[in-house]
């Protein structure tokens, strides 16, 4: 018989193994087909619970692939960045985020569609919740705190691209 307990729990894994599934379906089923992938996998899951915890958000919430638009250097080769996606529990909005290569580890660089060229490009560091909500109730009297990197994010034509400058 199954208790209470189990049935959350059980209701949430299966929650968690479809949003997986769905946003990476072959790093999931690939992710113990050898000790790089699944070392690749145990990484991104304590990123997860990395930015949940800054976010204050269920780990569930947090979903790292692939970055489609990014590649970092390693001993190997060129690798895909993490694209870290946030749902909001309440209001079903996702965050995108890319990691803060300043601060490995320890804080991230919100994605937001730019005005000008429709982009996704980065838009703010973020280490907390404060940060967040830094950007999105800004003080009008507080400069931003430094020049985010332009990581092949705008159009070239685009009036923000360091490239179009």
């Amino acid at each position: 018989m199954m208790t209470t307990a189990t049935s959350v729990l059980a209701h949430r894994a299966a929650r968690a193994v479809r949003a997986h599934r769905a946003a990476d379906p072959d790093g999931f089923r690939h992710r113990h087909d050898s000790p790089q992938a699944w070392d690749r996998w145990t990484r991104r899951a304590r990123v997860a619970r990395t930015v949940a915890t800054a976010l204050h958000v269920p780990v569930e919430h947090v979903l790292v692939t692939d970055d489609p638009h990014r590649t970092y250097p390693a001993r190997t080769g060129e690798v895909p960045g993490d694209l870290i996606t946030v749902t909001d529990p309440a209001g079903r909005r996702e965050w995108r985020f890319i990691p803060d290569d300043t601060t490995p580890g320890q804080a991230w660089l919100l994605l937001d569609t730019c005005p000008h060229c429709a982009a996704e490009v980065p838009v703010a560091p973020v280490a907390t919740l404060a940060d967040l909500g830094d950007h999105l109730d800004p003080d009008p009297h507080t400069p931003p705190a430094r020049e985010l990197p332009d990581p092949t994010g705008h159009r070239p034509d685009c009036a923000h691209s360091r490239a179009g400058n």
